[in-house]
C-alpha cells in the first residue's frame, strides 16, 4: 500500500454504520455517482454539503486518494459523487474528519504494538557433535 491510511471500504462504511442506501440518501439529488474516469488528479472534493475538504491526488486500485492538506487518504470511488460543481464525498465533513481521525488511531495503535513486540527469535545453529 502507498498510503498508510489508506482505507479499505468497509472499513470505512462500517466506521458510521452507514449503508449504500444512507450513502445514496445523503448525496443531493442532483447528483451521480462517480467514476473512475470523472477521478482528475488536483481537482478539489466537497463533503455531502458542499465545503471543499480536499484534493484528488491519485486513483489507486478502486480507491480515490485524497489530500486534505494535512494527510492523504484512500476513500473508496463509490463514496463520490459528481454533480455540475465538480466531484463531492457523499458524507458530511464531519463524518469524514471522524473516518480519518480513526484511521490515524489504528495506524498509530499498529505502529505501537509492532515496536513493542518482541523481535522473532533467530534459531542458533549448532555444531554437529564431534565423534
Amino acid at each position: 500500500m502507498k498510503y498508510a491510511a489508506l482505507l479499505a471500504p468497509v472499513f470505512f462504511l462500517s466506521t458510521f454504520g452507514v449503508t449504500n442506501a444512507a450513502v445514496a440518501a445523503q448525496a443531493p439529488a442532483t447528483s451521480a455517482p462517480a467514476a473512475a474516469a470523472d477521478i482528475k488528479a488536483g481537482a478539489q472534493v466537497r463533503d455531502s454539503k458542499g465545503v471543499q475538504v480536499a484534493k484528488i491526488v491519485e486513483m489507486q486500485g478502486a480507491n480515490v486518494v485524497l489530500d486534505t492538506g494535512q494527510t492523504k487518504i484512500g476513500v473508496p470511488l463509490n463514496l463520490l459523487a459528481k454533480d455540475s460543481q465538480g466531484l463531492m464525498l457523499t458524507i458530511t465533513a464531519d463524518q469524514f474528519n471522524g473516518a480519518i481521525a480513526k484511521a490515524h488511531a489504528r495506524s498509530e495503535a499498529a505502529k505501537a504494538a509492532q515496536q513493542q513486540a518482541p523481535p522473532p527469535q533467530q534459531q542458533q545453529q549448532t555444531a554437529p557433535p564431534k565423534h
